[in-house]
């Protein structure tokens, strides 16, 4: 299957995204947080990825020749804690079910990258949920590595 990646353009495209989140809530098995929990702040996260308060933020799509939006990936102006300055961040990124294996998400991490670099980043960070295996290989064969692991205790 041939596709592209092209920018996030209006209305049609953001139904398109949100229509993603249960794909990100689905992987998510969290030791102290509901379905419900996580699939609200899903919803009220994707969002963020048009906040107009956020100058340095860029949302790309793959789409198939034949129009079919396959992804996307949502980078922005992040922070590296240990340097204490900016970095790109991916925010959001999913790859329509199905569709996963024939190079979509590494063709929008890709652009991720380009974008970051273009912006002057010197790293590019994300974060993932412990309970998402087949994200954590991915990113590891793109080259991203564990810096620090966050655990949480209901009390």
């Amino acid at each position: 299957m041939s596709f592209s990646i092209r920018p996030e353009c209006g209305a049609e495209d953001r139904v398109f995204i949100e229509g993603l989140n249960p794909r990100l809530t689905d992987v998510i098995i969290s030791p102290t947080h509901s379905v419900a929990e996580a699939a609200q702040f899903q919803s009220a996260f994707t969002c963020t990825a048009w906040d107009t308060h956020r100058e340095k933020n860029a949302t790309f799509l793959a789409v198939a020749d034949s129009g079919e939006r396959l992804g996307y990936v949502n980078v922005r102006e992040g922070h590296d804690e240990i340097l204490s300055e900016p970095c790109g961040y991916i925010a959001l990124l999913a790859v329509v079910h199905g569709h996963e294996g024939r190079g979509i998400a590494k063709a929008l991490v890709e652009q991720a990258e380009q974008w970051a670099q273009d912006m002057g980043y010197s790293r590019l960070a994300l974060d993932v949920f412990a309970s998402n295996d087949h994200a954590l290989g991915f990113y590891e064969r793109a080259g991203f590595r564990p810096e620090t692991v966050r655990v949480i205790k209901r009390l």
